[in-house]
């Protein structure tokens, strides 16, 4: 019989980043750092943020390395602050495929994880997040929401159109 948790969260992170790419594709490059206002994430911010979580959560989960620099931590990890200035950031192509591989290795980790693992309670400080490891995935797919909800709100401020409906 099939893991219906593990499922349904493998499912919110899928929709989440279906729908984060989809508000990708009519913005020009040229805008991915773009900022409705000083100091607001922007595009290029958000995707390099979103990989570096996935990142944080494999590593800090299976005691691997971060695959990802000190830089990218420093410039997109949890408490930076993003700039306008796309030379402050790794090329836009490098960002998606970190953002793609990140994923990957995130879905490795919960798929490998067993029932009475995802069922687990989180301890420490990532407790902050769920309480336990099956209920991470959906936390994760709010987090990813909450920034598409930020790229929403740049596609407006650019005069595009909405990206979905």
């Amino acid at each position: 019989m099939a893991d219906l948790t593990l499922e349904s969260g493998l499912h919110a992170l899928a929709f989440s980043r279906r729908a984060l790419l989809g508000l990708l594709k009519d913005i020009p490059h040229e805008k991915y750092t773009y900022q409705p206002a000083p100091k607001c994430n922007h595009v290029l911010w958000v995707l390099g943020h979103l990989a570096w979580t996935d990142d944080y959560f494999v590593y800090s989960q299976t005691g691997t390395a971060s695959a990802l620099s000190e830089e990218w931590n420093k410039t997109m990890g949890m408490g930076s602050t993003p700039v306008g200035d796309a030379s402050a950031y790794p090329p836009i192509a490098t960002v998606m495929d970190r953002l793609a591989e990140r994923r990957e290795a995130l879905l490795g980790w919960f798929k490998s994880l067993t029932p009475p693992q995802l069922a687990a309670p989180i301890t420490g400080n990532l407790a902050q997040f769920a309480p336990t490891f099956a209920a991470l995935m959906s936390s994760l797919a709010w987090h990813e929401g909450l920034h598409s909800g930020q790229i929403s709100v740049i596609r407006k401020a650019l005069g595009l159109q909405p990206a979905f409906g």
